[in-house]
């Protein structure tokens, strides 16, 4: 159904497109960043490693 629920459909964003995160999604944020969607998704990670460190209770 989309990148967040697991079901391993990267492109479906099952009708709720406000709702989930798809492939196109994070390709539009590579894009408008110049890079590629990896180093979005690397650059996810680090943020909310990070964030998850400052604050724990949202985690």
């Amino acid at each position: 159904m989309c990148l967040d629920c697991g079901c391993g459909m990267a492109h479906d964003d099952m009708g709720e497109p406000e709702v989930h995160l798809t492939y196109e999604d994070l390709k539009r944020a590579a894009d408008a960043n110049e890079v590629t969607v990896r180093e979005v998704l690397e650059t996810i990670a680090r943020t909310a490693e990070k964030d998850a460190s400052a604050h724990p209770d949202e985690y």
